[in-house]
């Protein structure tokens, strides 16, 4: 937050993708990192909600939906969540609990038959994270709004199951 109480915005995924593409220095190739003439630029996948970044829908709504995300990690009143019911508030926050997530990653951005965006994002915490759906809709004015959240309940983090999942048939096991 600055000074003056207003939130600053937060970088954008293509912003996030030159950086982790920077961190990883001489570990991809050039070819990998930056897109050939004509060519779509890269952006990583999540395991649960898929492909990161705005996807096909405008970027005022993205970034309000990143607005509206970050009004919940860090589990501040604002503007944005006026929208929200008090009984959605409070099971948002009964789901968010266990999570204690200490990011979001947002993506799979798609306009809806009447108008409205809905992106998929995820809520990661040490332990656990929690994946939905976001919906935001345009008013008369022209102006995005929030209209609806789905959120599933919390499930273990991907990679923390059990470190040999693989069940060998018998012919494995004996070959």
């Amino acid at each position: 937050r600055e000074d003056d109480g207003t939130a600053t915005e937060a970088a954008a995924p293509e912003d996030e993708v030159i950086e982790m593409l920077e961190d990883a220095g001489d570990v991809l190739p050039e070819a990998l990192r930056r897109p050939q003439r004509g060519e779509a630029p890269h952006y990583p996948q999540d395991v649960v909600i898929g492909a990161l970044g705005r996807g096909s829908a405008p970027d005022t709504a993205y970034r309000l939906a990143r607005n509206i995300l970050t009004a919940l990690l860090s589990n501040e009143e604002t503007e944005v969540l006026s929208g929200l019911a008090p009984l959605q508030t409070e099971e948002i926050a009964r789901i968010l609990e266990p999570v204690s997530p200490t990011k979001f990653r947002i993506g799979g951005g798609n306009v809806e038959p009447d108008g409205s965006a809905s992106f998929l994002f995820r809520f990661i915490g040490r332990e656990q994270s929690a994946a939905g759906e976001l919906y935001v809709r345009v008013t008369e004015g022209g102006t995005w709004v929030f209209d609806d959240i789905l959120l599933e309940d919390a499930q273990d983090a991907p990679g923390k199951a059990e470190p040999y999942p693989y069940d060998f048939t018998p012919y494995e096991r004996f070959f």
